[in-house]
C-alpha cells in the first residue's frame, strides 16, 4: 500500500493511504473544532487527536489488510504551534493551548525592546502565535501546571508519542517557538533566558523527514498497524503544503488559503538583510528554509459570512457555495463593494498588528450580501497581495503563483486573486497539497527516491492543472484596489500602532 499520511488541522485530522507512486488509495477524515473561549482564549483536549488519529489508523490498517498491501511507514504532518504540557506519565496537564490563542498579548508587548535580537536569532518577530510566549504566559500565570510539565511540546511531538514512546521534534516545529536559533538549528540560551523556559522541558530537534520512531507494541494493538513501522516528522503543514506544491527552488512561491492563509517561498540559505516583516522558518526540506508571510482567519472569515448571511450548514453546504458564488459574480458586473478588513484574529505579516480588528468601511443602503461576500473576498486577497510584495522583495517576482487550501476551490476566488496579484493563478487538480508534500518526505526517507525534486515530479505526472490568467478587465477594475485597502488600513490603525505589535 505504500504509506500512510496523518494530516493533522485545526478543524479536522485526515489519514491518506498512498500507493509508492503516490497516487491516493484511501481516505479517512475526522472534524472537531477548538474551544473558543471568549476573545483571546482557544484550547483544544489532547485526547481528541489522539483518539481521532486511532480511529484513522484503525481503518487505515483495515483498508491494508482487505487489499492484502503493507504499511511500509507512516507520515506525520500537523498544524505548528499549539502548546501540550505533558506530565511524567506522558498525559497531558489539561488542555492545549491553541495556535490562535492571543492570552500573552501582554507578553509579547513586555518583549518589544527586545524584538530586534529576537527576530535576528529566530527569523521572526515576537507573536503570540508561536509556542514559546505561550510558554512564557504558563511559567507567569499557572506556574503550577508549568512545573508539573515535565515537557513541553507541540501536537505532532504528542502524537509522535502515542505512536512510538519517543520524545522528539522536528526542526519546523522548533523554528516556531522563538527557541531555537535558526543558524544552529539548536535551542539558544539567550532565548531561553529570554522567555523564562528551561532547557530540561523541550524535546531533541531533529531534521524534517527524519525516522522519529517506530511503531510500539502498545499502539500497534491498539490500531492494527504493524509494530516497527516507521512513523517520519515530514515537517510542519505549511511545510509541506509548500512541498507538495513543488515550493523546492529559491523563488518558487505558493498561497495556502485555509482556516487562516500562508504565503510561502523556497530559500536555500537565511536572505541577507533579513528584517522582520517576514517570517523566515526551516524548510521541510533538510538545512533550508522557507519565508512565510501570515494571514491568522481566511476562508474561516467567508464561512463567518456565510453562516451568517446565507445559513451555511453541512446539509446545505453545496447549495449554498453555488448560490455565493452566482452572486459575488454578478456583483463582479457593478461598481465598488465595501472594504472588508479580515482581521477576526489580528493581523498577522507584515506588522503583526494583534490589536487589529475585523471591520466592514463604506456600507451603503444598496449593498448587498453578494457584495459583502465579494468585498470579504477582496480583502482577503488585498492582505495576501500586500504580503507577497514583501516576499518577492527578497526572493523576486514571478508570473506565476500556485493555490491551495479550502478556498482554491472557489473560481471566483482564483479570478479575484488574479486580478488584483495581476498573474496567472495555478491550481493542482488534487488539492491535497499538504498530504503529498508529506508522502514526499517519507518517500525520500524510506527511499523510494532519489530526492525531492524527483519524487515531486513523479507524484504529481499526469496531474491536471488549472490556469487562470488575470483577465485585462479584472485588473483595470482593481488597479487602485490595493493602494485604497492600505491607505484605509493607515487611517484606521494608524502606522505606528501598527509596527508595535
Amino acid at each position: 500500500m505504500g504509506i500512510a499520511v496523518l494530516d493533522v488541522g485545526t478543524s479536522s485530522m485526515r489519514g491518506i493511504l498512498y500507493n509508492d507512486k503516490g497516487q491516493k488509495k484511501f481516505t479517512k477524515q475526522i472534524s472537531y473544532s477548538p474551544l473558543y473561549m471568549g476573545e483571546v482564549k482557544v484550547e483544544q483536549e489532547p485526547a481528541v487527536w489522539d483518539n481521532a488519529m486511532a480511529q484513522i489508523m484503525c481503518a487505515c490498517a483495515k483498508e491494508a489488510e482487505e487489499e492484502k498491501e503493507e504499511i511500509k511507514a507512516i507520515a506525520l504532518t500537523s498544524q505548528r504551534s499549539s502548546l501540550i504540557p505533558v506530565g511524567e506519565d506522558g498525559n497531558p496537564l489539561g488542555n492545549a493551548i491553541m495556535w490562535q490563542d492571543k492570552r500573552n498579548l501582554e507578553l509579547i508587548d513586555e518583549l518589544t525592546p527586545y524584538r530586534d535580537r529576537i527576530a535576528k536569532l529566530t527569523g521572526s518577530r515576537p507573536n503570540p502565535v508561536f509556542s514559546g510566549p505561550k510558554m512564557l504566559w504558563m511559567q507567569k500565570h499557572e506556574p503550577v501546571r508549568y512545573q508539573k510539565a515535565m515537557r513541553l511540546v507541540v501536537i505532532p511531538d504528542y502524537l509522535i508519542y502515542q505512536m512510538t514512546g519517543s520524545w522528539v521534534t522536528d526542526a519546523t516545529y522548533a523554528s516556531r517557538s522563538l527557541l531555537m536559533n535558526l543558524y544552529s538549528r539548536q535551542w539558544d540560551e539567550e532565548l531561553l533566558d529570554l522567555f523564562q523556559v528551561e532547557k530540561k522541558k523541550l524535546l531533541t530537534i531533529i531534521q524534517p523527514g527524519s525516522i522519529a520512531g517506530k511503531v510500539s507494541r502498545e499502539w500497534s494493538e491498539r490500531t492494527g498497524i504493524k509494530q516497527g513501522t516507521p512513523v517520519v516528522s515530514a515537517g510542519g503543514d505549511q511545510q509541506c503544503a509548500a512541498l507538495g506544491m513543488g515550493v523546492i527552488k529559491t523563488g518558487s512561491i505558493e498561497v495556502s488559503a485555509g482556516t487562516g492563509a500562508f504565503i510561502l517561498a523556497a530559500s536555500d540559505k537565511i536572505p541577507a538583510g533579513l528584517r522582520d516583516d517576514v517570517i523566515c522558518n526551516a524548510s521541510a526540506l533538510p538545512g533550508e528554509y522557507i519565508l512565510e508571510s501570515s494571514i491568522p482567519t481566511c476562508a474561516s472569515v467567508f464561512n463567518w459570512l456565510l453562516r451568517l448571511c446565507y445559513g451555511l450548514n453541512e446539509e446545505n453546504r453545496e447549495l449554498v457555495y453555488r448560490q455565493v458564488n452566482q452572486e459575488i459574480e454578478q456583483s463582479l458586473l457593478v461598481g465598488d463593494v465595501p472594504f472588508v478588513f479580515p482581521f477576526f484574529q489580528g493581523r498577522g505579516t507584515p506588522d503583526w498588528n494583534s490589536s487589529a480588528r475585523g471591520a466592514i468601511q463604506h456600507l451603503s443602503l444598496g449593498t448587498s450580501r453578494g457584495d459583502l461576500a465579494r468585498a470579504v473576498l477582496e480583502g482577503l486577497v488585498c492582505e495576501l497581495a500586500l504580503n507577497m510584495e514583501v516576499l518577492e522583495g527578497y526572493i523576486g517576482c514571478g508570473d506565476s503563483l500556485y493555490l491551495c487550501g479550502g478556498l482554491a476551490n472557489s473560481s471566483v476566488f482564483c479570478r479575484i486573486l488574479s486580478g488584483i496579484c495581476q498573474r496567472r493563478v495555478c491550481v493542482y487538480q488534487d488539492n491535497e497539497a499538504t498530504a503529498i508534500g508529506a508522502f514526499i518526505s517519507a518517500a525520500v526517507a524510506m527511499g523510494l527516491y532519489d530526492g525531492y525534486f524527483q519524487a515531486f515530479c513523479q507524484t504529481r505526472e499526469g496531474q491536471q492543472v488549472q490556469e487562470i490568467q488575470a483577465d485585462q478587465e479584472l485588473i483595470e477594475k482593481y488597479s487602485s484596489k490595493k493602494e485604497q485597502y492600505q491607505e484605509l488600513y493607515k487611517a484606521l490603525y494608524g502606522v505606528d500602532r501598527g509596527k508595535v505589535r
